[in-house]
Parts: structure tokens; sequence; C-alpha cells
């Protein structure tokens, strides 16, 4: 076990643990019933977030001290997302958006019958489903404010991370600068990291027409991709017609990075659909490119949604 060298504040836990014996099911009820009443609305783009001024009428009805009570407190409803079949480890995450004071849900989830490259961390997803937004997280809950070193470094490459504050039930209240305080970050090969809401490939192009291809492009122009340059996207078509997709974003460090069928994953799951509602897929690549998703990409849909039809379309930048 390793030497924990944070100084946590009892008294939250204390406060926290009261609560939670005291209404942690209903709070927890509460706020997953407002999740599901929104999933499966691909179109908004709202799957697994609670809006901040549902937040703020939860925390008003139950009494809470303020929205990081909530944070913690609702942390096994985060879980509820995660999908571990191969380690039985569940981690629930809860981000607060900077721009907006939403609540991003997210939890870890891993594919058997394929490499554990693949796996999605509990933070990661809450990042992740966060840029696919167009936000930021400027706070995060998990169960213990000591994320991975996998989590320290792909938090890392977003642009706002040094101010990222971590808390959990047990008291910690720590930033990123304090886990983490010799990054290796984007800042070493002179970038500024992922930003929300940039378009650093504006010029993407496909070489012929498709029904998705302007959906996909407007995906893949925002892909973060400024070290392979080669921007990925992805769009899945779901059974009852809705669509969710996904963009590459490339770590500094190579390793960790999210591949675009990884992030249409977490907006797939956020959105409460499974993979069998996978009907078919589109993939956007730099076909030969020094970073092409054709390969990885065949392997994990393969392995996740073995029926669904997946089109290959390369694109130039």
């Amino acid at each position: 076990m390793s030497l924990n060298p944070f100084v946590a504040d009892t008294s939250f836990r204390s406060r926290i643990e009261t609560v939670a014996a005291e209404i942690g099911p209903a709070l927890n009820a509460a706020v997953a019933e407002r999740l599901a009443a929104r999933r499966r609305e691909a179109s908004l783009n709202l799957g697994g977030v609670l809006l901040a001024g549902e937040a703020a009428r939860i925390v008003a009805d139950f009494g809470l001290a303020g929205v990081e009570d909530l944070m913690v407190l609702v942390l096994p409803t985060a879980q509820a997302i995660a999908s571990p079949p191969i380690s039985n480890f569940f981690v629930g995450s809860v981000g607060l958006e900077a721009q907006s004071g939403n609540l991003v849900f997210g939890g870890n989830v891993e594919f058997p019958r394929t490499h554990l490259g693949f796996t999605l961390h509990g933070e990661g997803f809450v990042f992740t489903r966060a840029f696919s937004r167009g936000t930021s997280i400027a706070k995060i809950a998990i169960g213990e404010a000591h994320p991975c070193a996998h989590c320290r470094q792909y938090l890392s490459e977003f642009a706002t991370t040094r101010d990222l504050r971590l808390i959990d039930p047990l008291g910690h209240d720590l930033t990123m600068a304090q886990l983490y305080p010799w990054p290796f970050d984007p800042a070493y090969l002179g970038e500024p990291g992922a930003m929300p809401q940039a378009v650093p490939w504006p010029d993407l192009a496909l070489a012929d027409e498709h029904p998705l291809g302007e959906k996909l492009l407007a995906v893949g122009r925002r892909a973060h991709t400024p070290y392979g340059k080669s921007p990925s996207a992805i769009v899945l078509t779901l059974t009852d017609g809705a669509t969710v997709s996904g963009a590459s974003i490339e770590s500094v460090a190579f390793n960790p990075t999210i591949g675009p069928l990884q992030a249409a994953i977490v907006d797939l799951l956020a959105h409460g659909y499974r993979y069998g509602d996978i009907e078919s897929a589109v993939l956007g690549t730099v076909r030969d490119g020094a970073v092409d998703y054709s390969r990885s990409v065949t392997e994990l849909l393969g392995a996740i949604a073995p029926d669904a039809k997946l089109e290959i379309l390369g694109w130039t930048i």
C-alpha cells in the first residue's frame, strides 16, 4: 500500500458519512432519476449530465452544504455507468463543468477479448465526455483523490488541468499541481493542450460524399491530434436511428491517447445505450498517415459489436 502524504479534512469526512447513512440512497435515486430522464436523447448531448439548476435544487431539497457534498455523495450513481467485467473494480467520477456548473458522470470501462490498452478510466471518461461537449472540467470527485499515473498524464493534456481540483469522500481537496507537480505536459512540445470548442483541423475534407460526411467532418475537425497530426473521428448509427460520435484525443506522451471509437463509446454509454445498439459505424482517418485508426477501430468494434457494419473513409488535412 502506498503512503498518502496529504492530510484530509476529517470534519468533511464525518459529515459526508453521516449524510450518506441518512439520505444516501434517496439522494442517489433522485439523481439517477434525473439522469435517466434524458437518456437516449443523443441529439441534445446531455447524456450523463445533471444540469446546474437541477443540482442546485437537489442540494436545497436534501439540505446539503453545497455542490461538493452532492458530488461525493452521488459517486454510487456514477459507478453505475462503469463496466469493468475483467477487474470487477468499479470506479465512479463526477466532474463539474467550468463553463456551466453542470455535473458530468462517468465510470471505468473494460473490454474483454481485446487488449487492456483500450480501457477507459473513470476520470478519463469524464474528461472525454466534457471534450465532446465542448467544455472543460474545473473539479472532479472520485472515491479517492488519488488518480493513477495514467489518468494524471491524460488529464494533464487538457489546457486547464493545472487548476483542476480533486475531491473525495475522505475529505481530500487537492489540485493536480499537488498530485503531479512536475508534469510532462503539452508545453514540452510547444503545444497549449486540448481546449474546449477548439477547431484545430478546419480544412479537413473527404474525397467522396457520404450521408454522414458533414457530421463526421464536424467531429473530426475538433480532434486533438497535434503530435501525430492525423485527426480521426467516428460516427456510430444506433438501432433507433440516433447517432453518437467521437474524435481522437492524443497525449503528449502518446500513450495514453484516446482513439475515436473509445471517445464515441463514452458518449454511447453516457446516453444509456449498449454495444448491441450499434448498427453501423463510419470512421474518418488519414490513410497511411503517421497515425491510422483503421486497424484499432476494426479490432475494438469487432470485440464489442461484431455484427455492426464498419465503413472506413480516408480524408485529407
